[in-house]
Order: structure tokens, then sequence, then C-alpha cells
């Protein structure tokens, strides 16, 4: 929760959202990966980004493979 209250407060300060930030860092189309494809993207391209959580957070709460769309399922 705490991390989603800070999402929000940097997304409304920098006016990023989760579609912002796919398209901004390259990320691949959620819709048409599973969680552990993008979670083994972010591994390997977002190392030292602080915004890495929040961008993986995106991409796994719109991943093919995600039962619950509204919120992050965990595996």
């Amino acid at each position: 929760m705490k991390k989603l209250i800070i999402f929000i407060f940097f997304g409304l300060l920098f006016g990023y959202d989760c579609q912002d930030l796919i398209r901004k860092y390259n990320a691949p189309d959620p819709k048409y990966k599973t969680m552990r494809q993008l979670k083994r993207w972010a591994k390997e391209h977002l190392q030292d980004n602080p915004l890495k959580e929040e961008i993986l957070e995106c991409l796994i709460e719109n991943a093919a493979d995600n039962p619950n769309q509204e919120t992050i399922a965990g595996e």
C-alpha cells in the first residue's frame, strides 16, 4: 500500500501513468507476456532504475497470465 501511495505521488508530480512508464522505458507489451517473463525483463533492463518497482507493478497488473487484473497477483 505504501508503494502505491508513493507511485501515485510521483505519478502526479511528474505526470506519469503506467502507459507512460511502459513507453518511456521501452518495456514489452504486458498483454502478450507472462508475469515471469516481465520480471525477467525488469531484472535485465531496469537494474539501477529508481522506478523499477513501479514499472514492474504496472507490467504485472496487465500481464497476460495475471488471474486478477485489478491487483498484483502472487505467483
